[in-house]
């Protein structure tokens, strides 16, 4: 059976009943299977217009940016001029970022192995500033001077620790190597050679007509004069891309590619594990700019993504020449979910068929969670804990808390006991400028669940009211 006809069986209706029972606003899938591939998109780019999603639809991609970056990092690290590597991997990246200081005098350990693999030590963001956003050529050089209050929280290669500033270190060490602007570099030694033509970090070169809007809260709004873009964070989230360049993405790192494809030996430096992470099945290891995991006893090189207003979801088998990428433009789509579900479809046994009568079971567990889950009506249960989160994190961040504090007062008043609540109700109120009442919120969520590492990361950058 064809890849398309299991999708249009299996997949893509309860993708459309998902959109039909839950909030929801636009979605694009492509699985790429043996050089066959399918896509499609669902929903609307905008609510405001009613704009359909295509597969040329331009999605803000969020962390599903750092494999590339990781390519092109490695891409110079592999290349030779005059005999020598351009980048050596574990030498002192601050020999191109002289800016970089760290409190404790350790800048010197910051190699881009470590900062690829997570391993660096450096710990991650706090504040992502999209409500002011940096649009400066020195942007991330601005950036790597802001860390001289820093100190390494673990030994270099040591333990995982995700860190989004070190792969902006990363952009800026790029920008640096190439005499280039870091988007300008990224498309040079990526982009461009793969004929991802429309695809760009930056996001005044997105067309208007094909570019999807956030969408945060609920009922879901686009946020005005928000957007999750800063050139302060390029290289760790603001790839805008779409399915059909995604697909293109994909099939470079696949055996039966037939165009552009990316060289073996780079892949296997890319791919192979450096450091445990332990979640699995996706992230059972670190690896330089992707995770390694496991599906159906095969290896998957995975990365997903998540800023205000969008949601993504990579994942690649290259054992079966597979891959499955899912954007949406909301925080309230179950990006995993969906592409566990296309990679059973994508994976089954050849036999199974509607004619055979196979079953959503036997196409895989993925497939029939999936399928329960979109057939399940919003109004059959309460919303736990986790959705509510989804539907006002994005607005927090944003710095349009307006759009929640609905949502957020009644959480609280129904569920007093959930650590959650409070801890966005406090994170609501630190941006609204309430430093002492988010400050008692913080800790009244710490109270309840002494574990909340999210409460606790936000109490710790609180201003000090001395």
């Amino acid at each position: 059976m064809h890849l398309g006809a299991r999708g249009e069986e299996w997949l893509w209706p309860p993708v459309e009943t998902l959109l039909g029972s839950h909030d929801v606003a636009g979605l694009a899938v492509a699985v790429v299977r043996e050089g066959e591939v399918v896509s499609r998109g669902f929903g609307v780019r905008d609510v405001r217009t009613g704009a359909s999603v295509t597969p040329e639809t331009m999605f803000h991609l969020a962390s599903v940016s750092k494999p590339f970056v990781a390519t092109a990092i490695v891409s110079l690290a592999s290349a030779r001029d005059a005999g020598g590597p351009v980048l050596d991997l574990d030498a002192p990246i601050v020999t191109w970022v002289p800016e970089l200081t760290l409190a404790d005098g350790r800048e010197r350990e910051v190699t881009a192995r470590g900062l690829l693999s997570h391993s660096s030590g450096l710990p991650d963001v706090a504040d992502y500033g999209w409500h002011d956003p940096q649009l400066g050529d020195d942007a991330l050089s601005d950036l790597a001077r802001s860390l001289s209050g820093w100190r390494l929280q673990s030994e270099p290669g040591s333990t995982f620790s995700y860190s989004n500033a070190g792969f902006e270190l990363l952009g800026l060490l790029l920008s640096r190597v190439t005499g280039t602007t870091f988007e300008e570099a990224v498309r040079q030694q990526v982009l461009a050679p793969l004929g991802m033509r429309v695809s760009t970090f930056l996001r005044a070169e997105v067309p208007g007509h094909l570019a999807a809007s956030p969408h945060v809260g609920r009922p879901l709004t686009v946020p005005e004069g928000a957007y999750p873009y800063t050139r302060r964070h390029a290289p760790s989230s603001t790839l805008h891309s779409n399915l059909v360049e995604m697909c293109r993405w994909m099939e470079a790192h696949l055996e039966s590619a037939e165009g552009a494809r990316l060289d073996p030996g780079l892949l296997d430096l890319v791919w192979r594990p450096a450091v445990p992470v332990g979640d699995p099945p996706w992230e059972e290891a670190a690896a330089l700019g992707w995770f390694v995991g496991s599906y159906r006893g095969h290896r998957t090189l995975s990365h997903s993504g998540a800023d205000p207003g969008f949601g993504s979801r990579l994942v690649l088998v290259p054992e079966r020449r597979t891959g499955v990428v899912v954007l949406a433009n909301s925080n309230t789509v179950p990006t995993s979910a969906i592409a566990v579900a296309a990679l059973d479809v994508a994976l089954a046994d050849p036999a199974l068929s509607v004619a055979s009568g196979a079953t959503p079971e036997e196409l895989g567990e993925g497939v029939a969670a999936f399928q329960r889950l979109a057939a399940a009506e919003q109004a059959e249960h309460d919303m736990d804990d986790e959705e509510l989160v989804n539907a006002v994190w994005g607005a927090i961040e944003l710095h349009r808390t307006s759009l929640v504090w609905p949502l957020l007062r009644g959480w609280t008043a129904l569920r007093p006991d959930s650590s959650a609540a409070w801890t966005m109700t406090g994170w609501a109120h630190q941006v609204d400028g309430h430093l002492d009442l988010a400050r008692r919120l913080l800790r009244r969520a710490l109270d309840l669940d002494p574990e909340n590492d999210e409460a606790a990361l936000i109490l710790r950058n609180l201003p000090s009211t001395s």
